[in-house]
């Protein structure tokens, strides 16, 4: 409500006379009857009247004083307020108080076919304020009925809320004050701006976890001149002279408590700084108006304009212009023409709502793009035929953006990535309360085979999994020589659970045999030595009965004396140092309970252990990362091939080592194959030459298969289980190779094809 009408309204002889009761009733008469008296002037202060209004081509329909209580209104005779008029459904909304202590009653759309606009915006539902004007129908297809709610404050909300007033008005001079005192001493704290991490594949897929990270054009002239126009007609067309603070519109959205009222800076400050929030209080507008402050005087219009066009919210998991623009228009945003940067810009106030997929209302894109053009004309960007001619223009957007998204996220691998990306390698920061991140990553998954690994895990947990209780699972592709990680799933549903079982501690069973076994025929022992099956300590002898078992047989039968024996042939802790030699990194003791895989590993590490194996003995560097482009000197992913020097990372790549020799390396090779061939993991037979070494856990709590391809040079590493250790006692490790021979096989298909 405007001042004048408030100080008019303040003093209006019904105030005047409800404020002289009171001081009279506070101040004058027996001492006995002012408590009476002082209660009945109060009840006076505050009483007020709410009314409702109905308007359609002019004419009133309706003035009612309103109870507390509940009002259906439509064509339909039986509700409270009938209205005949075009439009309208027959219950077009309700009108009701949610609980009685409220003071204003809430409007609902009730399913109706042409729905509530409050402003030029379709809503479902508004806690109505003294003024508000609701129309039943668009705005934008000509006359329509019109409810109006009338309630004014009472003698006593009045004064509060001038006394309100006076104290945001000495706020906002407190800010101008700031504003002013920043730039003279020392200007903005902020130096620096936070931006995503955007990770890539090497194909150009993006794979971000938060889907949408934004896409920014390097330069502010980059953008057509035409979207800047239609951005600051539609939402401030003060920006440019004014100081980034709109006080009255946070005035008016903090009073109302109906959000928004923030000009371009302000809005800036949101994106870009999570911690300002996005409730609707007076703190939040307070720590809004601060980060702006900072902003307007570190950076100037042309850079927070920028900085908005980069990063505003577009719907459909887009972040930025030229994001939605190749989303919508599969174009650049640097090729928009005039109307449909007015489409984009229309969609700022309500992306979804306005969306051209929203079926509700699948024309409230073009309202919305004709409005945003209408508001260019009268502000002088654009002639009368321009207007015509962009409002005749069909949007053609383009039809899958309302079927599926241009992204494909690998929420796992990113989140690994972030990890590497921040860890001792590359020690970035990435933090966007810290002004972090602001990087394009080229990763080393492979998509396809990525897709591959998603579909064959979730497939086998709704499947052969499930029947034998197992819920979970996680899956760890190496590329043997390089390292490179080709795919990498954390767990069956990543929306329901984030948590990453590849780098989660669980017992590795009977894949940890292959340090013993290591050790072993380092000491002298070869494959075919034969080795006792009697009972070695608390372990039972061999499963056959037979007197011994070659050191071949009893790896691919997995025998755990045998294990054991060779253990203790080669000494416990000779075992353990090997384990660290290939990258085993968690704590581990020297007795029959490491030995035998009862101590906690991580699966990437057991992973990067048996690579070593398959490389022939050589060092694997596991790894994400393949290249990092730092955006803040690149400027945008557009322009990296003109990217300098010191804004390109190329990990130094690690030196290879033979940490086992040729000839041992050969041996474990061969056990490995017997695995496949002979023994425990017959079910990964359907890879020609298969390589791995199944593990299981007392009672199936953990079942696993690690193996490898010579052909491929692939390496896989699987692992199955529960969250909560609840008990598979029908799991086993060859149900795991079982998962690993048809993922194997269905990448070499897709290789071949």
């Amino acid at each position: 409500m405007p001042l004048h009408r408030l100080t008019s309204t303040l003093a209006s002889s019904d105030v005047r006379q409800a404020w002289r009761q009171f001081a009279a009733a506070c101040l004058q008469g027996p001492w006995r009857r002012r408590p009476a008296a002082i209660r009945a002037a109060w009840m006076s202060l505050r009483h007020r009247e709410a009314r409702l209004e109905l308007w359609s081509a002019g004419q009133k329909l309706h003035d009612l004083t309103l109870e507390n209580r509940r009002y259906r209104i439509g064509r339909d005779p039986a509700c409270e307020l009938p209205v005949e008029a075009l439009g309208l459904s027959r219950v077009h909304a309700i009108l009701e108080k949610p609980r009685d202590a409220d003071r204003d009653f809430t409007l609902e759309d009730f399913n109706s076919a042409n729905g509530l606009f409050h402003r030029d915006r379709r809503i479902r539902a508004i806690q109505l304020r003294d003024g508000d004007a609701i129309q039943f129908g668009s705005p934008l297809k000509g006359e329509a009925p019109v409810l109006r709610y009338i309630h004014p404050r009472s003698a006593l909300e009045q004064a509060v809320h001038l006394l309100g007033l006076a104290a945001l008005a000495g706020s906002g001079l407190l800010v101008s004050g700031m504003l002013l005192a920043a730039s003279i001493g020392g200007g903005s704290k902020i130096r620096a701006i936070a931006g995503p991490v955007k990770i890539y594949a090497a194909n150009g897929q993006q794979i971000d976890a938060k889907e949408g990270s934004a896409t920014a054009l390097p330069t502010l002239q980059a953008y057509p001149r035409h979207l800047r126009q239609a951005l600051l007609a539609s939402e401030e067309a003060r920006f440019g002279w004014n100081s980034g603070l709109d006080l009255f519109g946070t005035l008016r959205s903090a009073l109302l408590g109906s959000g928004g009222g923030s000009g371009l800076t302000q809005q800036v400050a949101r994106l870009y700084y999570p911690d300002v929030g996005r409730d609707v209080s007076l703190t939040r507008k307070v720590r809004e108006l601060w980060v702006a402050l900072q902003l307007e005087v570190g950076f100037s219009k042309n850079q927070i304009l920028k900085m908005y066009l980069d990063r505003a919210y577009l719907g459909l998991g887009t972040e930025g212009f030229e994001q939605a623009s190749r989303l919508y228009f599969h174009k650049s945003a640097a090729d928009l023409d005039v109307a449909q940067a007015a489409f984009l810009v229309g969609l700022l106030p309500s992306p979804n709502g306005y969306s051209p997929c929203n079926r509700e209302d699948p024309e409230a894109g073009r309202d919305r793009r004709n409005l945003v053009l209408k508001l260019m004309h009268e502000q002088g960007y654009l002639s009368d035929q321009a207007l015509i001619d962009a409002r005749r223009r069909p949007l053609n957007i383009d039809a899958s953006a309302c079927r599926e998204t241009i992204f494909s996220s690998y929420p796992f691998f990113s989140d690994y990535v972030r990890g590497e990306l921040e860890g001792t390698r590359f020690g970035l920061n990435l933090s966007e309360q810290e002004a972090g991140g602001n990087y394009m990553v080229v990763s080393t998954i492979d998509p396809r085979m990525q897709q591959l690994a998603q579909q064959q895990l979730q497939r086998f947990l709704e499947g052969p999994a499930a029947s034998v209780g197992l819920t979970q699972g996680a899956l760890i592709s190496l590329q043997i020589e390089s390292g490179d990680i080709l795919a990498y799933v954390g767990g069956g549903d990543y929306s329901r659970s984030s948590f990453d079982r590849v780098q989660a501690l669980r017992q590795p069973g009977s894949t940890f045999k292959l340090f013993p076994f290591l050790a072993a025929l380092e000491s002298g022992v070869k494959p075919s030595d034969p080795i006792s099956c009697a009972p070695f300590s608390y372990v039972a002898g061999c499963r056959h009965g037979a007197g011994s078992v070659s050191v071949a047989d009893g790896f691919a039968l997995s025998e755990n004396v045998v294990a054991l024996r060779l253990s203790e042939k080669a000494g416990f802790n000779q075992v353990v140092r090997k384990a660290r030699q290939l990258g085993i990194s968690t704590p581990l003791d020297a007795d029959a309970s490491a030995m035998l895989g009862g101590r906690e590993t991580y699966l990437y590490e057991m992973a990067r252990a048996y690579a070593v194996v398959a490389n022939g003995g050589r060092s694997v560097p596991m790894h994400g990362v393949d290249k990092i482009y730092d955006l803040g000197v690149c400027q945008s992913i557009l322009s990296l091939s003109t990217c300098p020097e010191r804004g390109i990372t190329t990990p130094i790549g690690e030196t290879p080592r033979q940490l086992i020799s040729p000839e041992v390396a050969a041996s474990l090779d061969g056990l490995l194959a017997g695995v496949v061939q002979r023994g425990t993991g017959k079910p990964a037979a359907v890879v020609a030459d298969a390589r791995g070494k199944t593990g299981t856990t007392n009672n199936g709590v953990d079942v696993l298969f690690i193996g490898y391809s010579p052909a491929m040079k692939i390496l896989t590493a699987i692992w199955m289980g529960n969250d909560d250790n609840r008990p598979a006692e029908a799991a086993s490790g060859a149900l795991v190779a079982e998962l690993w021979g048809r993922y194997m096989q269905a990448v070499a298909a897709a290789s071949a094809g």
